[in-house]
C-alpha cells in the first residue's frame, strides 16, 4: 500500500491508498511538506485514505442532508455538501466521486484521476479534520516581516496580493509565507500562521510558521485609512475568510466560531481602506509592526 506522510499547519496528515497517493504527491507544494516515518514517535493527527469506487452515500440507507452547492476549478465543477443522520460529512464532486468525513475515523476521497479535484479534496480533508484540532486554512495572503506575520484578509479582487507585494517592494526585510490558504493554529497560547500547499496561483510553498502581530482587513478606497476593530468587528472580519462550507452545518459552525474568538482574543483586528500604493504599504507596516 503507497503511502505518505506530511506535515502541514503543525499537524501530521498520513495519506495511504494505490496509486492515487502518488498522484497526491505530484501536485505542486505537496512535496515541500512530506516528511519520514522516523521524525515522527506517535500516530498522526490526521488519517486520509486515497481509495477508489468504494464510496456511495447516495445508495446506503443514510441519505445526506445537502447543505450547501458550489463551483470549483473555476467553475468547471459542482461541487455539494451535506451531512447524514450519523453525523457524517460528504462532498461530492460531480464528474469526480466524492469526499467522506466520519468524526475518530479521518476522510476517505475516493476520486478518479483529477489533479485541480484532488487538489481541493485534499484541502477540504484538511478543513474538516483541522477546525477540530484547532487549525484552519484561512483565505488571505501573509506576508513576514521581523518574525512575525500580517494576514492580508477580503474578498477576491480587494487588493491581498497587491497589498502583500507593495509591502515586498518597500518594506525592507519582508517576505511572503502564502498566498491564498495559510493554516493559522493556536499553539501554546499563541496564534501562529503557518505555510501550506495550497498558495492559489503563487509558488509560494514554505514549511515555516510564525506569530502573527496582525490581521489586516482590506477595502479599496481612494485614500489610505487604518483602524483597530473590537470584539464583534474582529469577528465580522474573519469569518468570511474562512471555509465557506463550515458555516452551512451547526457543528461546524459551533467549532469555527470557537476557532475564530481563540483568535481574535490574541491577534489584534484592523480594517484599512487602502489604494494599490506604497503609502499603503508604509502605513499598515508603521501601524502593526512599529507599534
Amino acid at each position: 500500500m503507497a503511502e505518505a506522510t506530511l506535515h502541514i499547519g503543525g499537524h501530521r496528515v498520513h495519506l495511504s491508498g494505490g496509486d492515487t497517493v502518488g498522484l497526491a504527491m505530484s501536485i505542486p507544494g505537496m512535496r515541500e511538506f512530506e516528511v519520514t516515518s522516523g521524525q515522527w514517535s506517535v500516530v498522526s493527527d490526521m488519517e486520509i485514505r486515497l481509495e477508489r469506487n468504494h464510496l456511495s452515500p447516495l445508495t446506503s440507507h443514510l441519505s445526506p442532508r445537502w447543505l450547501h452547492e458550489f463551483h470549483i476549478l473555476d467553475g468547471r465543477q459542482i461541487c455539494r455538501f451535506g451531512v447524514d443522520a450519523e453525523g457524517t460529512y460528504y462532498y461530492t464532486f460531480d464528474r469526480y466521486g466524492m469526499l467522506r468525513y466520519k468524526e475518530g475515523e479521518g476522510v476517505d476521497i475516493d476520486l478518479h484521476g483529477n489533479v485541480e479535484a484532488l487538489r481541493f479534496a485534499l484541502w477540504t480533508a484538511y478543513t474538516m479534520m483541522g477546525v477540530r484540532l484547532g487549525a484552519v486554512p484561512i483565505h488571505s495572503s501573509v506576508v513576514v516581516c521581523d518574525g512575525r506575520a500580517v494576514m492580508c484578509l477580503g474578498e477576491s479582487g480587494t487588493g491581498k496580493s497587491t497589498h502583500t507585494h507593495l509591502w515586498l517592494e518597500h518594506i525592507a526585510g519582508t517576505h511572503l509565507l502564502n498566498d491564498d490558504s495559510p493554516i493559522v493554529s493556536l499553539v501554546d497560547g499563541e496564534v501562529r500562521v503557518y505555510g501550506s500547499p495550497w498558495s492559489g496561483k503563487t509558488d509560494c510553498y514554505l514549511q515555516e510558521s510564525y506569530p502573527i502581530a496582525g490581521l489586516l482587513r482590506l477595502e479599496q478606497r481612494k485614500e489610505n485609512t487604518i483602524r483597530k476593530l473590537g470584539v464583534v468587528e474582529s469577528f465580522a472580519a474573519l469569518q468570511p475568510s474562512c471555509p465557506p462550507s463550515l458555516a452551512k452545518d451547526e457543528h461546524c459552525m459551533d467549532l469555527l466560531a470557537d476557532f475564530i474568538s481563540n483568535v481574535i482574543e490574541h491577534v489584534p483586528v484592523y480594517r484599512m481602506g487602502c489604494l494599490p500604493d506604497a503609502d499603503a504599504a508604509r502605513l499598515s507596516h508603521k501601524t502593526i509592526i512599529m507599534c
